[in-house]
């Protein structure tokens, strides 16, 4: 045991303060184990300011500061690598804005961030193996990687079991592992990681966790009008449409469309958080006006999808199909 805590990077490296709540979370895991429950845990503590996710576009806390962060969609890394490197508090809540757009922030643009440079950094990173010679860059990749598990977005599982057993050993490791480590204990991550042996779990791969038509379905609510109405009869209509459409893009005839990109496109995030949405994603419905192209609101993650009207009818199954190819292929927070 003294050897393993003699290898761990003293607390200072991540601020007393963040010692002091890994130690706390290591005593609560002591009666739950469950990695999830341990990082909901840890995370009521340690992330500071802003509410990670609001409950309504009105709901902004007047006292909760944020991380402001300006980035590329088209530089993603290197833009993301400068702005979280600017950084002084990671603990306090991210605020996302990327260049020429103007959505708030208020957890979309977030999960949608982490999404992106997440998939940028499993690429360049690790995809064929660790980068010797970018060691120094895998301390900012592991900081991302906290601030993701932390602040509701994907969760990094994209590390071989080679690399998850190098991170937690006590052996000398690679200069590549040696700056991920640091990078991840900017936040503590890395200790709950050796203190706690069920956390590393969060890194590994889990089949079930993956996207379904059931739980894609279950996760967007519509918001229906009153039985028997005339606004009913055309949601309906639409929705068992989208329903259907939903089943031909898990099918694979839907191109590049996976349930991922449906779900991103209406929440920021390709997935279900690990902790779950604060505000349950939602499908919501309005009169048609120039066209059936969904958009969406990832604030509070609503899809809108038109309905017909008495006038204008729903468009042929595939010509439908074809504007929700576009909307669903061209994700930026529903703007296409």
């Amino acid at each position: 045991m003294m050897a393993q805590e003699a290898f761990l990077p003293s607390i200072s490296s991540c601020s007393s303060v963040i010692g002091g709540i890994v130690q706390d979370t290591v005593e609560f895991s002591r009666s739950n184990s469950d990695p999830v429950e341990v990082l909901r845990y840890y995370q009521k503590k340690v992330v500071t300011g802003r509410n990670i996710d609001v409950e309504s576009e009105t709901e902004v806390s007047e006292d909760g500061s944020t991380n402001f962060i300006l980035v590329n969609r088209a530089q993603i890394l290197t833009t993301s690598f400068d702005e979280i490197n600017s950084i002084d508090d990671l603990r306090k809540t991210l605020e996302v804005q990327f260049y020429n757009e103007q959505a708030e922030d208020y957890g979309g643009p977030r999960k949608e961030f982490f999404v992106l440079v997440l998939r940028e950094i499993k690429e360049k990173y690790f995809d064929n193996g660790l980068k010797e010679h970018m060691a120094e860059d895998y301390e900012t990749v592991g900081k991302i990687m906290a601030l993701s598990m932390l602040q509701n977005g994907k969760l990094p599982r994209f590390l071989n079991a080679g690399i998850i057993s190098q991170l937690v050993s006590d052996d000398p490791s690679m200069p590549c592992i040696d700056h991920l480590r640091k990078g991840l204990d900017a936040l503590g991550i890395y200790q709950l990681c050796r203190r706690i042996p069920t956390f590393h779990y969060l890194f590994q791969v889990n089949e079930a966790s993956a996207l379904t038509v059931r739980k894609l379905i279950n996760l967007l609510k519509p918001v229906l009008s009153e039985e028997h109405s005339n606004q009913r009869t055309f949601e309906d209509s639409v929705l068992a449409l989208f329903v259907k459409y939903i089943r031909e893009v898990a099918s694979g005839r839907r191109g590049n469309v996976t349930l991922g990109k449906i779900l991103q496109f209406a929440t920021g995030s390709d997935e279900q958080p690990i902790l779950g949405f604060r505000i349950h994603p939602t499908i919501e419905f309005s009169d048609v006006e120039n066209s059936f192209l969904p958009t969406a609101n990832t604030c509070i993650g609503c899809l809108r999808l038109p309905r017909p009207t008495i006038h204008i009818p729903v468009p042929s199954q595939e010509r439908l199909f074809s504007l929700y190819d576009y909307a669903f292929s061209n994700s930026y927070f529903g703007n296409v």
